[in-house]
């Protein structure tokens, strides 16, 4: 592999991981195999802490009980995706190109935050107040569900905001203190006797505004203006937002609506069930998601659309190898793995769990061409098409999950994926045939 010119002298593993690409033929920046290895170490201790909370709820709580917080997460991840506006995508996007705006972007974040955030809060609760027999859950644990909305955003778009910045092992430090704050906090709990889903996911709530401030403080000391409000601003990236939101909304609820439809289909023990296979599986995906967040601000970065491709194919060739051989290896120990981790209840979540491998990696494949276009144009087209993946994504699972159960859930997500990974690849064809410019 050749390194790029100016850019830092790799270390060991990155030399040995350039050395074994080479035999595929395969190039990609030193700088970026860096990053990656750093980030998916981080990652990889993230996976420690997710297991050791997932672990520590689902023996606590039991089916049921974990059922119940997993209801409760989603309530408050599901306001938060809602209410973004895809500002979270913009922001990475446009201060990865001008590092100048993130004064400005900072207080639009924090407005939209509590303005939007809290609007979508306050629906909510009035919605659920209202009809209370269509609230997933009741009680304390709805209200913390629902204050989780707006702070919940604010965290996010600060995120993505160092992620521009490329500030990697901030980024990387802030996800780990939130894992390990709210596992201690969990056992602390626990110790005391005071075991309830509530109590369990209060713990969380409390993690993630402790890192919210410090993500505040992160971000300060790259500011070069007072953090104020932007109009214009706002009104320039809020399109590219507005597109990116709509697929990655979709793209989210395709796997969490699931969750809602088994619960009012077969009830709060499948939902446990499905979620640890979701989970497990999410941890699968790790390795896509830690090389799709440091490509995408690189890549927007680059002007070339055919540099763009090169780097996308390169690095996505070699992502795809190395998913081919984890996806195997899980799938080949999957049912020894749950049981040992969660015991004999959950074993029942096997089938669902495989399936969902299977669907991870579709989503690796899509991955290297949504991030492609996400860095040239998103097309307006995404917007109804992302909409009638979602309906069949409905539709599949109102027959599959009365005819298959839980493995219905995971195999109406398979299709679904993979019209979108036909999708974008026909518009990836499409802009490096007409040779689109990369400010379009």
């Amino acid at each position: 592999m050749t390194l790029d010119s100016g850019s830092e002298q790799p270390s060991s593993a990155p030399k040995i991981v350039s050395k074994f690409l080479g035999r595929f033929h395969i190039s990609i920046p030193s700088d970026l195999i860096q990053k990656v290895l750093e980030t998916f170490s981080t990652r990889v201790l993230l996976i420690v802490f997710s297991l050791a909370t997932s672990i520590i709820v689902a023996r606590s709580l039991g089916p049921e009980g974990r059922g119940l917080y997993a209801l409760a997460m989603t309530i408050g991840i599901l306001g938060v995706q809602f209410a973004n506006l895809g500002l979270h995508s913009s922001n990475t996007y446009y201060v990865a190109r001008h590092p100048g705006l993130l004064s400005p972007l900072m207080g639009n974040s924090l407005l939209i935050s509590f303005s939007m955030g809290g609007l979508c809060a306050v629906v909510v609760g009035l919605v659920f107040h209202t009809f209370p027999e269509i609230a997933p859950i009741q009680g304390p644990i709805l209200y913390i569900a629902i204050a989780w909305i707006p702070f919940g955003l604010a965290y996010l778009l600060n995120q993505n905001l160092i992620l521009g910045i490329q500030e990697m092992r901030s980024y990387n430090k802030l996800d780990i203190y939130n894992k390990a704050i709210s596992i201690i906090l969990i056992i602390t709990v626990i110790l005391s006797g005071w075991i309830s889903p509530g109590s369990l996911f209060a713990t969380s709530f409390l993690a993630l505004v402790i890192c919210l401030i410090w993500s505040f403080n992160i971000l300060n000391k790259h500011i070069t203006r007072p953090i104020h409000i932007s109009k214009s601003l706002f009104r320039k990236y809020l399109p590219y937002g507005i597109k990116a939101y709509l697929g990655s909304l979709v793209g989210f609820l395709l796997l969490r609506v699931d969750i809602l439809m088994i619960d009012q289909m077969l009830g709060k023990k499948k939902v446990g069930l499905y979620d640890i296979a979701v989970s497990m599986s999410d941890m699968i995906y790790l390795f896509p998601m830690v090389v799709s967040t440091i490509l995408f601000p690189k890549l927007s970065g680059i002007s070339d659309i055919q540099q763009k491709w090169k780097l996308s194919k390169n690095t996505g060739t070699a992502m795809l190898i190395i998913m081919t051989v984890i996806c195997i290896g899980v799938a080949i120990l999957a049912q020894p793995l749950i049981h040992l981790l969660y015991g004999k209840p959950f074993i029942e979540c096997v089938p669902a769990f495989i399936f969902l491998i299977v669907c991870k990696f579709l989503m690796a494949a899509n991955s290297i061409f949504s991030i492609f276009i996400s860095s040239i144009y998103v097309p307006w087209t995404t917007v109804p098409f992302n909409f009638s993946v979602l309906g069949v994504n409905i539709i599949l699972n109102l027959y599959w999950i009365e005819q298959y159960g839980i493995v219905g859930a995971a195999l109406s997500s398979i299709v679904c994926f993979l019209l979108l990974l036909v999708f974008h690849f026909y518009y990836t064809r499409k802009y490096l045939r007409s040779g689109l410019p990369a400010s379009q």
